[in-house]
């Protein structure tokens, strides 16, 4: 170990693993440092500094001489910490009465006050700036000011806003506080169970350890202190879990005290500081105990023998293991195996008596030892490549064979065999004695064999926590912490260092749910103490993480194919954290290998595990229209944030997962299907990347690849937050079988408009009790089923209709009939917003209130819009008026505005008349639905396009100025209202190539003696477009060209008359701003903007609505839709308005032509 200077204080640089003696040394008590001590601090001189609250003192005393104390007073009170400096000056806490932070001077032997606070200061720290903070933990704040300011200034906040939170810019009663060389500040924030880090400048700290911080940490119960070794790891007293904890390559853990509070010496109480002296050693004031407790460095530079890989929290090994070495060289009945950390395996052949050793990159053994020694159960491999061999079966010993001098010698006396060998970090050997229900150790460092000593177990079997019944294998970690594999007891037991009573971590008897075991026969712990287990009499490996145990190889039952184990017994970690597993039933070594590349990156963090299985009381489907079915389960899924997920699967089944948005459906797999996958997550999982939003229901379905597979599986979730997954299925009851037979004489409908007549049977549900219900067909027919609500009606088949296996997507929100629906608002005609709303064979009179309101909307309408295209025409229709295109445009519009506001009438009338009058004549109904629609689009789009002409040769008049060229606008206006014309109707045609009348009448129910002829509508007539995929995308194309392009049209030449024009003006006046140019364009040329900003402001209602996602039911949305209907046709009755009553010229054409027509008219 290297140790670096840093100011006053000690930032030892430290291996890898750095190792602390857990039992402490007690070099001072209360007499010495007072009743629960919290202030500590050892200097680069290993000087020792302790604030006595008791006394109200500081007490001295050098490292190797306790007895020589120097004891400094002064006129503080209950000092909470205390900071040396490299010239021996103290800074004492003195704020809890007196308000103040005092500093001691060295030279002259005075204390004098070099800050005011508001509370006592739990934490002080000298920065290498020479500025010193405060860390107020009654004032939720850290506080600092420059010991080079010669006036005592103001403090400044370094960190916390002074209120309680757990925001980043807020503190709980901060402890400790550490400042690196890059005046980084560390804050211990108590009360919030969290280590924040403050950059310089920044309010807002980041959270490096315990809750809330961003990359799993340590679980912390009121922090108090926090220190960095040279490497910037973090040390940290985590109080009231009564430990020290610290960070390194592995991530974090216990280093100190890792055991429940006490006085023993290797319990602390309350800790609250801790300070390093030169050589690494580590000082912690054990409060409630009222001393201090020195931990010895004891092997910083301890090298394993063995690997204990990191894995990413969803490790998955390759479920199908490879056979690295069968009875030829293993032997029969192979159960002790060891890969060191050269990836050199070891394995102990019981039938030759041998040790064979191969690099696991060679087929054949490199190298093969034979010694004195029968029926090794175990063996354990030192980073020297000393071999220790169990021999205990006959020969009552444990024998080391030296590497370096080929021999073997006794090492410990035995009673029976150990079925567990295992060296710690103090070359302490320890034996598993299954016979004897005992684990046995001793110190390998003592030069005489001496008897050993009692790890574990009493000698009896037995269940309690101090007992073992047939232990296995063993496991000691860097903390001497001793697990135990306890076969017949079904358990793993912990005893930690000097413990004989035993704490269950896994299987039977533990206090948290962990996982079912029979006779655990090997335990390993991987970097970051997360436990492996070898379950022999279930034939698999199990290991636990952040979310439980799960299982990882041989999930499939025992036996001998490669995704199978028999019997397995012990195994061991490569470097690359591949399995190596004695499957002893079988004869042969397994090698399984860890999937590192379906890790997730760090971006994605794991959320959770979800554990089920598919039984044979699951729900059933077809996945692929045959006849083969598989179980399932639907899963509901909760988002919590927008992001990116991945769902893994694990399990001992073939899975097969796939997404839904907002159902599944499984009469129809392929509805609202996302995303499905089979194998690609490993070997026979799935694995779905995929983008989910919050707020959305999406539904999880697991299944299997082959039909009515079972078995238990695991889906893992990685991604921004946490998804909440529930659990749709529900067990299949069968209640009531009911069956039946369709023939020439059942009943017969349209199911849809294009599907000829059905046979079809109705049955009446009678629900006893509430809940969720499932019908299930099985026949020999493509069979449809639908449930109905109150009636079914044959000529209404969309009628009361509450689920259905088929029909259109989101059948729910279906706009129009079975024969005409749209996803999108924009294909609305006035059929499909009226046809739910009128009543067949009732009067006018009678009919709705939207009805009776429509009615007389029309007639308003067509009057206003016949008066406007009479005035408009008689303003039009002057050779002054025609002067330019634009003349020549709107004499035009004034006619088919006229045109299309007849139409529109025509079609309402129509429309109602016909579904009021269901014995409409076929050939009336035939014509009209052939006719009227397509000559309505055609004068509203060509009225639409009119005003856009208009519109644009307005802007080009503002660009061109004096140079416009009057006698061009208007042969391109005569061209552009003889083409326009043909154009629209070349983009109808397809219309009129599908638009058809569909009529038909069912035959009866002749079964159904309930239903008389009044019952239903004798015939059903309805005028219909059913368009292919792609005539359907042209369509949408079409109807969104002639409704967007006005509008973009009109939007634009209204912005460039305003802007463009003000852009002219600049050019030309410069001694006018920009703004002032834009306000004298709108004055000046008012009037040719307000036509095109009205014709805007009346386009976007259907604009809108024609953009609104997915659809919606007309019969709960009517007034939208309609209001947005008739809005469309207003510009057709706004001419005069909008184009003639602004305009000076117009107005001036409008009056001469009515003196005109009063001349002529007068007698």
């Amino acid at each position: 170990m290297n140790s670096t200077l840093c100011h006053s204080f000690n930032q030892p640089t430290f291996s890898p693993t750095p190792i602390w003696d857990s039992n402490a040394i007690t070099i001072a008590n209360r007499s010495i440092v007072g009743y629960n001590p919290i202030g500590i601090f050892v200097n680069t001189n290993n000087t020792i500094y302790v604030a006595n609250q008791e006394n109200n003192t500081i007490v001295i005393w050098h490292e190797e001489s306790v007895d020589q104390v120097k004891i400094i007073r002064g006129n503080f009170t209950r000092p909470a910490s205390l900071f040396v400096t490299s010239n021996g000056d103290i800074y004492i806490d003195d704020g809890t009465k007196n308000g103040r932070v005092q500093k001691w001077s060295a030279e002259i032997n005075t204390f004098v006050t070099v800050m005011n606070v508001n509370s006592s200061c739990y934490g002080l720290f000298v920065d290498i700036n020479n500025t010193l903070y405060c860390s107020m933990a009654e004032h939720r704040q850290v506080v600092k000011r420059s010991l080079n300011d010669a006036v005592m200034t103001l403090n400044r906040a370094a960190a916390g806003t002074g209120t309680v939170g757990l925001a980043s810019n807020q503190l709980s009663s901060p402890r400790e506080i550490f400042v690196d060389v890059n005046l980084d500040l560390y804050v211990v924030d108590c009360l919030n169970d969290r280590v924040q880090l403050f950059q310089p400048g920044e309010s807002n700290g980041i959270t490096v350890a315990g809750s809330g911080s961003l990359n799993p940490t340590i679980i912390l119960y009121y922090p108090t202190e926090i220190i960095l070794d040279a490497d910037k790891y973090l040390f940290i007293v985590d109080s009231l879990n009564n430990r020290i904890v610290s960070s390194g390559l592995n991530g974090f853990r216990c280093l100190v005290g890792c055991y429940e509070k006490g006085s023993q010496s290797n319990q602390l109480n309350d800790p609250h500081s801790l300070s390093f002296d030169c050589s690494g050693n580590m000082f912690v004031t054990d409060s409630s105990n009222s001393r201090i407790q020195k931990f010895l460095l004891m092997k910083d530079s301890f090298a394993l023998s063995f690997n204990q890989p990191k894995f990413c929290s969803t490790a998955i090994w390759n479920s199908n293991g490879i056979t690295l070495a069968n009875r030829s060289i293993a032997g029969e009945y192979p159960v002790a195996i060891f890969v060191n950390t050269n990836n050199t395996i070891y394995v102990a052949n019981k039938e030759n008596n041998t040790i064979v050793l191969w690099d696991e990159e060679s087929i054949n053994p490199a190298k093969i030892i034979s010694g004195n020694f029968t029926q090794s159960h175990s063996l354990f491999v030192t980073s020297n490549g000393d071999i220790y061999i169990d021999d205990g079966h006959e020969n009552g010993r444990v024998q080391r064979w030296n590497a370096d001098t080929n021999t073997f010698v006794t090492v410990m006396n035995v009673n029976a065999s150990c079925r567990g060998l295992f060296v710690d970090i103090n070359d302490t050997l320890y034996c598993s004695m299954s016979r004897n229900h005992q684990v046995v150790s001793r110190s390998l460092n003592d030069p005489v064999t001496t008897s050993n000593h009692v790890a574990a177990g009493t000698g009896f079997p037995g269940s309690a926590s101090n007992e073992l019944k047939y232990p296995g294998g063993i496991f000691v970690d860097v903390n001497l912490d001793l697990y135990v594999a306890d076969c017949n007891n079904d358990r793993v037991q912990l005893f930690q260092s000097g413990e004989l009573n035993g704490t269950t971590v896994a299987g039977r008897t533990s206090k948290n749910p962990t996982i079912t075991l029979n006779c655990p026969s090997g335990i390993i712990l991987d970097a970051e103490k997360y436990l492996f287990i070898a379950d022999q009499n279930n034939h698999r490996i199990v290991g636990s993480g952040l979310n439980g145990f799960r299982c990882l190889v041989g999930c499939h039952g025992g036996g001998s194919k490669s995704n199978q184990l028999n019997s397995l017994f012990s195994f061991s970690f490569d470097l690359l954290g591949n399995i190596f597993v004695t499957d002893q039933g079988n004869y042969r070594i397994q090698k399984f290998k860890y999937l590192k590349k379906f890790c997730t990156n760090t971006s994605s963090l794991f959320q959770q595990i979800y554990s089920s299985s598919l039984t044979k009381i699951n729900q059933i489907y077809y996945r692929n229209c045959d006849k083969q079915n598989y179980y399932y389960e639907s899963i509901r899924m909760k988002v919590i944030e927008t992001g990116d997920y991945t769902f893994r699967s694990s399990g001992n089944i073939d899975s097969y997962g796939s997404i839904y948005k907002i159902k599944f459906n499984p009469l129809d797999p392929s509805e609202n299907l996302l995303k499905t996958d089979d194998d690609s997550g490993s070997d026979a999982q799935f694995k779905l990347d995929i983008h989910l939003d919050v707020d959305r229901i999406y539904v999880l379905v697991v299944t299997t690849f082959d039909s009515k597979e079972t078995g238990e599986f695991w889906i893992v979730v990685l991604g921004k937050n946490k998804v909440i997954l529930e659990s749709l299925s529900t067990p299949v009851n069968i209640q009531f079988n009911y069956s039946s037979k369709l023939t020439d004489d059942s009943p017969t409908y349209y199911r849809d408009c294009q599907v000829p007549q059905c046979h079809y049977e109705t049955l009446q549900i009678d629900v006893i009790t509430t809940g969720l219900y499932i019908l299930w067909s099985e026949n020999n027919i493509n069979a449809y089923g639908y449930i109905y609500k109150n009636d079914f009606n044959p000529l209404k088949p969309s009628e009361n209709l509450l689920l259905s296996h088929g029909g259109p997507e989101e059948s729910s929100c279906v706009i129009g009939d079975q024969c005409n629906f749209y996803i999108k608002g924009i294909g609305l005609t006035l059929d499909d917003i009226l046809h739910d709303e009128l009543q067949p064979n009732t009067v006018l009179n009678n009919q709705s209130f939207s009805i009776k309101f429509s009615a007389g909307l029309t007639i308003i309408m067509f009057l206003a819009g016949l008066i406007n295209s009479i005035l408009s025409f008689i303003t039009f229709q002057s050779k002054d008026s025609q002067q330019v295109g634009c003349g020549m445009y709107l004499l035009t519009s004034s006619i088919t505005s006229l045109l299309a506001i007849s139409t529109f009438i025509i079609k309402f009338w129509f429309v109602v008349l016909t579904h009021i009058n269901v014995f409409t004549s076929l050939s009336i109904l035939r014509g009209g639905c052939a006719s009227i629609e397509p000559i309505l689009k055609l004068f509203l789009y060509l009225d639409g396009w009119l005003n856009a002409c208009v519109a644009v040769e307005r802007a080009v008049l503002i660009f061109k100025g004096i140079k416009f060229d009057k006698k061009k606008s208007k042969s391109i206006a005569r061209r552009t209202i003889l083409i326009l014309p043909f154009c629209i109707v070349g983009t109808l045609t397809h219309e009129l190539a599908f638009r058809r009348l569909f009529e038909y009448e069912p035959v009866p129910d002749i079964t159904d003696t309930s239903r008389t002829n009044e019952d239903t509508i004798k015939r059903y007539v309805s005028c219909i477009t059913r368009y292919s995929p792609t005539v359907q995308d042209y369509n949408t194309a079409v109807l969104f060209f002639h409704l967007v392009g006005p509008f973009i049209v009109n939007l634009f030449s209204a912005l460039f008359i305003i802007f463009g024009g003000a852009q002219q003006r600049s050019v030309a006046r410069t001694n006018q701003n920009f703004k002032e140019h834009i306000q004298e364009q709108f004055r000046e040329h008012k009037q040719l903007i307000i036509s095109p900003i009205v014709l805007l402001i009346l386009s976007i209602p259907r604009l809108i609505i024609s953009l609104l996602p997915s659809c919606a039911k007309t019969s709960e949305n009517l007034w939208l839709y309609l209001g947005a209907y008739f809005i469309s046709f207003t510009p057709s009755m706004l001419i005069f308005l909008i184009f003639v009553f602004p305009s000076e010229l117009y107005m001036k054409a409008f009056k001469q032509s009515m003196i005109r027509i009063r001349r002529r008219t007068s007698p």
